[in-house]
């Protein structure tokens, strides 16, 4: 009995966790005729006109990529790299549901009925989301090779080790799919 009890308890408490943890959608395409073994070497492409992401994020951003990348077997090169890569911000507001307030009064009418009368409020949810798109480009060709989408709530009271924290894991969620399956045979 105490070892059930132990174990709903431990899957509440994971569940809740799980719950609680923003959500992170992450998206991916590329070129499937692409070559992508021949990638050793890559370099930034500047941001493009409308990326709406602050520089301090950005930066945290291409450390995190180079970081990664170096982890996978890429270095960067700006002297003559395979691919380039493009970053680009977009942040919105985004209404989630909505919280409520509400009265309501019943007013008793003749032996056996009776009347109700309410009122009530809500507000709208409002949260910031970002969305991050990574473009890789063959450098020969400016052709798309590898396109990742990722999209999560953002968090604007979060410390700057605790943002560098979560940008890392976005970044890993990301280049999980890079390159693609087809290309690590």
């Amino acid at each position: 009995m105490r070892r059930t009890a132990r174990l709903f308890i431990s899957v509440f408490i994971l569940s809740l966790i799980v719950g609680c943890a923003p959500r992170l959608v992450v998206d991916y395409d590329y070129d499937t005729t692409y070559d992508f073994t021949k990638l050793r070497t890559y370099d930034w492409m500047p941001s493009p006109p409308g990326s709406q992401i602050e520089d301090m994020t950005e930066k945290r951003f291409t450390t995190a990529m180079n970081t990664q990348l170096a982890a996978k077997g890429y270095s960067q090169s700006t002297e003559s790299p395979d691919f380039m890569i493009s970053l680009q911000g977009i942040k919105k507001t985004v209404e989630s549901g909505s919280t409520a307030v509400g009265a309501s009064v019943g007013i008793p009418v003749g032996h056996r009925g009776s009347m109700s009368v309410g009122v009530g409020k809500s507000k709208p949810r409002v949260k910031q989301e970002g969305t991050l798109n990574l473009n890789f480009l063959d450098r020969k060709t400016n052709s798309m090779i590898w396109q990742g989408t990722a999209t999560a709530a953002i968090q604007p009271k979060s410390s700057p080790e605790e943002q560098q924290q979560r940008i890392n894991q976005v970044i890993a969620e990301l280049l999980k799919n890079f390159p693609p399956q087809q290309a690590r045979k």
